[in-house]
């Protein structure tokens, strides 16, 4: 997007409104209000292929591949939780809530009964209960929504605080 001669020219960046869109469209959906600042510094190359965890990932794998952009265990259990809005059957796809964590303990994907319980979250959403670190967090989560909340918020300004590359 040019900013060029606009008031932001200068002042907001192409970084902060890739952030701020996201923040905004989790407010819109239910979800919290997230106090983003500005002034993020654009990115001067393209991410790497390998920036975004592949979706086949162990709860290991996951966790370490977190833990090297410096994110702890909980934050990557609590920014997962974004995945509660979206076509992935954890509830309402425009609904910002803790439907996400329930649906994790509750398991759908392995109703013998439903012939779409395969297509419900991604595989490495479906690690994550199995995982002993992971599933107590979860069940915090799948209790507190307001924790949820609260914690989704301190995650999100972390992770947009990582920038690009």
């Amino acid at each position: 997007m040019d900013l060029m001669g606009t008031p932001a020219e200068g002042i907001v960046s192409c970084s902060d409104l890739i952030v701020l869109a996201g923040a905004m469209s989790v407010e819109k959906c239910g979800g919290p209000s997230i106090p983003l600042m500005i002034g993020r510094p654009d990115a001067t190359e393209a991410d790497p292929e390998d920036r975004m965890p592949p979706e086949t990932l162990s709860a290991e794998q996951l966790k370490e591949n977190f833990a090297a952009k410096g994110l702890s265990v909980r934050e990557m259990i609590v920014l997962s939780g974004a995945h509660t809005i979206g076509g992935k059957g954890f509830g309402d796809p425009v609904t910002f809530d803790n439907q996400y964590f329930k649906s994790l303990l509750d398991r759908p994907w392995n109703n013998k009964n439903d012939n779409m319980a395969s297509m419900i979250g991604l595989p490495s959403d479906r690690v994550l209960p199995e995982d002993p670190e992971c599933e107590p967090i979860i069940q915090e989560y799948a209790k507190d929504q307001d924790l949820f909340f609260k914690d989704f918020s301190a995650a999100y300004i972390k992770m947009a605080s990582l920038g690009g590359t």
